[in-house]
């Protein structure tokens, strides 16, 4: 289904390795510009798809894929690269990220064909994890960019962002638990 939505989700995709590309030829300055677009698409693709009624099998699929690739590969980027002018993401900030979405995507599926469970929507913690680990990854991409002068920021929030991932972890597994409960209780 090709709708507005899923086409701003499929631009998502093709601007991956744009941002990829643009930052491993050091102009961080357009790394962040496509950055920060794709981010957009991805705000403005949910909107339309909730105000025009646009929702589809395909979108749900696609868009939270599209946002992973983007968040893995610059995560991975802006940890690893040897190149970097100023600041890299922590390793240990990275790992916990990667940790935390591996755990998500274990429990959701254990979820799916163990209890018969079909939502576990993202919660409040959760999105403003991910909000706050894209601002960070943001920042990181500005600072080697045009902006040095907010390497406080940059190191402010490597910080807050290993805080709020743990958080929404913990926060995500209690309500796994509950879930399952309320499955054994049901089925009792």
């Amino acid at each position: 289904m090709l709708t507005i939505p899923n086409l701003l989700t499929l631009l998502r995709v093709a601007l991956v390795p744009c941002f990829i590309g643009a930052s491993l030829e050091g102009m961080y300055n357009v790394a962040f510009v496509i950055f920060v677009s794709a981010a957009l698409t991805d705000i403005l693709d949910g909107a339309i798809a909730r105000r025009l009624n646009q929702r589809s099998r395909l979108g749900a699929l696609l868009d939270p894929a599209a946002d992973k690739m983007l968040m893995v590969s610059g995560y991975l980027f802006y940890t690893l690269s040897p190149a970097l002018p100023r600041v890299a993401i922590p390793e240990w900030l990275t790992f916990v990220v990667f940790v935390r979405d591996f755990m998500l995507a274990l429990v959701a599926y254990l979820m799916y064909t163990r209890v018969q469970v079909k939502r576990f929507p993202p919660s409040v913690a959760g999105k403003t994890t991910t909000v706050l680990q894209a601002v960070t990854l943001g920042c990181a991409i500005a600072v080697n960019g045009f902006l040095p002068n907010l390497m406080w920021l940059a190191t402010l929030l490597f910080h807050a962002a290993l805080l709020m991932t743990l958080y929404s972890s913990i926060d995500y597994i209690r309500r796994g638990e509950r879930l399952i409960a309320d499955g054994d209780a049901a089925h009792a």
